[in-house]
């Protein structure tokens, strides 16, 4: 905040709020309704959210100043008015602030510049990736538990389809396994067979297994406010040598791209060297990125590709490595977390030899 001479720092959106005050605020994204942590430079933080919240926000955050507003997303302008009153307060309305300009609405937005004329509003968002890029101890054990939870979740999965099952039965008990293993609920499941396996992220139907089908899944759960997220491709009965050849090519893409991460390297240069892998097997890399950092969202910055090339790893972050390759009708992703650590990159949700090619029968 000093370097970029911010005054005051405001999260708005469900992630930062929950990172910068400990409490989740569902209602956020499920409703559009404002919560707001107000971080003064200089001063007590001030957490303000609607009545219907307090319970949940005062059990939950460890800041004391908290405050309460009524109304909510029916009059969306009366909670920005709110927050514009705290700001005035505080001794904010001819300050610099930092907001989630990638965030909060542009009619809210126009609606806070108006009350607040003489603020100079900035884009915050920069800070808060770079904090939540280096995960506390903390967060390491709970995404490593998170991800090492999915990938059992989805194992046992396959290993209890049989031929004839369909693409919904196994999807179900991917959810429930899910549950089981600890998450609070499920985050997404998106899971193909077939004819299917060629779109990213079906939506389980009524197809049903059989011999020879690639049966593919990416899926994740909330684990008290943290995502999981790992993809795995198994296959029907004896795989073909062509499936075969996809298979160890996504598995030794993904240890090309985890063995270039250590403290120190620059994102570009994980980007490149999986290029030149893709490359030298005859295909080319057409992925934006190799993978992405993970926390409370999915996708959490830094991607490990060209658009956050610059960006140097470190003791700490958390990344999940999810190559995958396309031939013919052949489709194999797979996606496993990694955490950096000063001398290298360490696989936490290999719960079964991911060189092994996993077959339902």
């Amino acid at each position: 905040m000093r370097e970029m001479q911010i005054d005051c720092l405001i999260a708005t959106s469900h992630d930062n709020v929950y990172y910068s005050s400990g409490s989740q605020i569902e209602t956020i994204s499920s409703l559009k309704r404002l919560a707001a942590v107000l971080l003064p430079l200089d001063s007590t933080p001030v957490f303000a959210v609607h009545r219907n919240e307090q319970i949940t926000a005062q059990e939950n955050t460890w800041i004391k100043d908290l405050r309460v507003y009524e109304g909510g997303e029916w009059e969306p302008l009366g909670p920005v008015e709110y927050v514009a009153n705290i700001m005035k307060e505080k001794g904010l309305a001819k300050a610099r602030i930092g907001v989630e300009l990638f965030d909060i609405p542009a009619l809210c937005f126009n609606y806070l510049h108006q009350l607040l004329p003489s603020v100079e509003f900035v884009d915050a968002q920069r800070i808060f990736d770079s904090m939540k890029s280096v995960k506390s101890n903390e967060e390491l054990k709970l995404l490593t538990d998170a991800n090492m939870a999915t990938a059992r979740a989805i194992v046992l999965a396959f290993e209890m389809a049989r031929p004839g099952d369909s693409e919904r039965q196994l999807a179900q008990n991917l959810m429930n396994l899910l549950v089981e293993y600890g998450a609070d609920r499920v985050a997404f499941v998106a899971l193909a067979a077939g004819p299917n396996i060629l779109e990213l992220h079906h939506v389980p139907g009524h197809y049903r297994i059989k011999e020879g089908d690639l049966v593919h899944t990416d899926s994740g759960g909330y684990f008290r406010g943290y995502q999981s997220d790992i993809s795995r491709t198994a296959v029907v009965g004896k795989p073909s040598e062509s499936q075969v050849k996809a298979y160890d090519f996504a598995v030794r893409a993904e240890l090309t791209a985890a063995n270039t991460m250590r403290e120190g390297v620059k994102i570009l240069d994980v980007y490149e060297a999986s290029r030149r892998f893709y490359e030298s097997m005859g295909h080319s890399l057409k992925s934006a990125f190799i993978g992405h950092s993970i926390g409370i969202g999915c996708h959490e910055y830094p991607f490990l590709g060209p658009s956050h090339g610059d960006w140097i790893l470190k003791p700490g972050m958390f990344f999940e490595i999810e190559p995958s390759i396309t031939i013919g009708q052949i489709r194999v992703h797979t996606e496993d977390a990694f955490v950096i650590e000063r001398d290298g990159a360490k696989n936490v949700s290999e719960y079964r030899d991911i060189s092994q090619f996993q077959t339902i029968r």
